[in-house]
């Protein structure tokens, strides 16, 4: 019970800070996302690039659904 309510605790916590800095939050996925489409597209090889991405978001969303 007592690890619940801790567990629950570190959950809203963590909801707080970050909608508290949703907009740093945001702005700095913004740069992020900004910035990897500039590499793909001026760096080299992008559809390796671009394969190995697919391959990852592939990874993260079958464990997450199965």
């Amino acid at each position: 019970m007592m690890t619940t309510i801790l567990a629950f605790a570190i959950l809203t916590a963590t909801t707080v800070f970050v909608l508290c800095s949703l907009r740093t939050v945001a702005r700095d996925t913004f740069v992020a996302l900004t910035d990897a489409a500039h590499r793909l597209r001026y760096g080299g090889n992008p559809a390796a690039k671009l394969c190995f991405a697919v391959l990852w978001v592939m990874i993260f969303a079958l464990s997450y659904f199965l």
